[in-house]
């Protein structure tokens, strides 16, 4: 399964730690630099300016760097407009006070940061019990002696879900009218057979989107390729190396079922 670090995704979180941080953020900073007007005796710049660090670490932490920055923001300004001289006014005349705006400011980019890559953290620890449960649904049905048509049907619903695939497919080995379509190799490559020098695609961050008319799996039994799955891409999501090698294993599982009872042509 694909992890939620795709761009499309990407933008969508931002845009929801956007609305959290305006929504959130922005009122909690307004909020607690107003009510602690009521007692400047006790909520002196000092306290004044950890009461805001730890508005701004909360919500960047629970919400998102981008929140994070925001209320950050806003927390300078209200920290800037009710506790700094002369009050009621975005004029700072200190030293003091503007480190404390900066730091406000590191604060709530570095909670948000710390707090992204823990999210991430667990959602990719969340992906790869995914791919874990899909390949052992194909080995359990290779196991348990299945015939080999019903194990590649589970598997062809496992690779779609798996890679985010418009389409997956089994085929007996053929060349397709145009040629030989790319491959996936077992270190989860994919390699352009027509052009081997320009084989491989590069991972980014997020992986990379598979060729526009698919790649080719293949199922090995003992060096010898029996048929292959076609992993035809939806447009614009790309696939991570854990993923792709999580469909390698798939179609290990698919080749240990694979008997001298051959699947219909």
């Amino acid at each position: 399964m694909n992890t939620p670090v795709i761009d499309g995704i990407e933008r969508t979180i931002d845009d929801r730690e956007l609305l959290l941080g305006a929504l959130i953020g922005v009122p909690a900073a307004i909020g607690a630099g107003a009510l602690m007007t009521i007692s400047r005796e006790f909520f002196d710049t000092t306290n004044a300016a950890l009461v805001m660090m730890i508005v701004v670490v909360t919500v960047a932490a629970a919400c998102g760097r981008t929140a994070g920055i925001i209320t950050a923001l806003a927390a300078a300004a209200s920290f800037d407009f009710f506790y700094t001289r002369p009050y009621l006014s975005m004029t700072i005349d200190t030293r003091d006070d503007i480190e404390t705006t900066v730091l406000l400011l590191v604060a709530g980019t570095l909670a948000g940061t710390f707090g992204a890559r823990e999210r991430m953290a667990t959602r990719r620890e969340l992906a790869a019990r995914t791919e874990i449960r899909r390949v052992h649904r194909v080995a359990e049905a290779a196991a348990s002696g299945r015939p080999p048509a019903e194990v590649i049907a589970l598997a062809e619903h496992e690779l779609r879900d798996l890679l985010s695939l418009a389409e997956s497919r089994f085929e007996q080995p053929h060349r397709t009218p145009d040629g030989i379509r790319p491959r996936l190799d077992r270190i989860g490559a994919v390699e352009n057979q027509r052009h081997p020098r320009y084989a491989r695609h590069a991972d980014g961050r997020d992986g990379f989107q598979l060729p526009n008319g698919g790649v080719e799996l293949p199922v090995l039994v003992h060096g010898e390729e029996v048929g292959h799955f076609v992993l035809v891409p939806t447009a614009g999501i790309p696939t991570t190396r854990e993923d792709r090698l999580a469909a390698v294993v798939i179609a290990d599982q698919v080749a240990a079922a694979w008997t001298s009872t051959r699947v219909p042509g």
